[in-house]
């Protein structure tokens, strides 16, 4: 079987669409500019649809927040990112025609099967904002030759950054699924056969250390990092649920029977709705007067068990857990089996955390009898 660089090209019908599609964005990207940036920051954020995703920087490199050491960069929101330097039409041009002309060959030498289309389509979408993505950062790094990029995974700014030779950080803003083919299809991960994608970030900001060994087992180059935590003392009798975006990937019967269990050994309970929670479950646990509701979208699920000091955290497969885990925090997963298979965790939940379904006997004698239940994931 012939490699890939070794096929024909075949004829890409589409790539003149591409290139007029291309070249009527770079006038349009040229004309809307309105710079309002003087200079250049000692860092760039990147802002995603997702209003979490950046916040990680915060934490780990700008914990005063100090606003003249970054700008943001919202990379889907051309009225934001043309508004920070004047870039020349042509410099524009001529990075998207280079690009241009060696993207088309690879496409070309796709077959159908292997995404052909879409990733045609993908080209024609993202090369002009590709193009001047990397024309701005080079106009940023030509005044601060010191700048450095920073998102959650923003792939696209972020191959403009390495591109720019501009030290680049990905900030992990959750734990990470086991990868999936183009089709959707989940895989068993194996170096010998699968890549991992991904832009040759500097550094890679992960949440575990199965996540960490899962990278260096599939030959990813960056330099994988840890983020800081220090286990709590002096926990409190509290209890820290944290729901899901949706009614329907929770289970209502869980979460009360947990509640009740929690209520007949005197916990304090805290409902977290998620930043992004829409459903009707709040309006269930408002009628409860013991429960305690918090729905600010800006305290985030850290900052909340750092103040909080709960001895049990519970929730669905999430970040949250393995936060607690962490901390010293117990953690209980509430998840029902079989969960999704399009979206397994490379992190080990059945290892780290108590599993409702299976523990609770287990859990309502630990409390009863005042064992330290952390000890339980242990020996579990």
């Amino acid at each position: 079987m012939n490699s890939f660089i070794n096929r024909k090209s075949r004829i890409l019908f589409f790539s003149p669409i591409i290139f007029i599609f291309g070249v009527f964005r770079i006038v349009q990207l040229y004309l809307i500019q309105k710079p309002t940036i003087k200079g250049a920051p000692d860092h760039i954020v990147v802002r995603t649809a997702a209003p979490h995703m950046h916040k990680n920087y915060f934490r780990i490199f700008n914990e005063n927040m100090d606003s003249s050491k970054f700008i943001y960069i919202d990379c889907f929101n051309k009225h934001q990112f043309t508004k920070i330097k004047k870039l020349s039409c042509w410099s524009i041009y001529r990075e998207f025609y280079l690009t241009y002309k060696e993207l088309m060959p690879a496409i070309a030498r796709l077959k159908k099967e292997e995404g052909r289309h879409s990733i045609a389509y993908e080209a024609m979408t993202t090369l002009p904002i590709f193009s001047y993505f990397t024309c701005l950062l080079q106009e940023l790094k030509k005044e601060n030759a010191q700048i450095k990029l920073f998102s959650g995974g923003a792939d696209l700014i972020s191959s403009a950054a390495i591109l720019s030779k501009i030290e680049t950080y990905m900030l992990s803003h959750g734990l990470f699924h086991s990868p999936t083919l183009m089709s959707g299809k989940l895989i068993k991960p194996d170096p010998s056969k699968y890549n991992i994608l991904l832009p040759k970030f500097n550094f890679i900001y992960l949440y575990s250390n199965d996540e960490v060994m899962f990278y260096k087992d599939h030959g990813i180059s960056s330099k994988l990092c840890l983020y800081p935590y220090k286990k709590l003392n002096r926990l409190h009798k509290k209890i820290i649920i944290f729901t899901n975006p949706e009614d329907h990937q929770m289970n209502y019967h869980d979460l009360s029977e947990l509640i009740n269990l929690f209520k007949k050994y005197s916990y304090e309970i805290i409902v977290k709705f998620h930043p992004l929670y829409k459903g009707s479950f709040e309006k269930e646990f408002l009628k409860d007067r013991n429960i305690k509701i918090i729905n600010d979208g800006d305290a985030t699920a850290l900052k909340l068990m750092l103040e909080e000091k709960p001895s049990f955290v519970a929730g669905w497969h999430s970040t949250t857990l393995c936060e607690a885990h962490l901390l010293g925090i117990a953690p209980i997963c509430i998840e029902q089996p079989p969960a999704d298979s399009k979206y397994q965790f490379v992190y080990q939940f059945h290892k780290k955390s108590i599993n409702w379904l299976e523990s609770k006997k287990r859990l309502d004698e630990s409390l009863a009898n005042n064992i330290d239940t952390f000890e339980m994931l242990k020996h579990s």
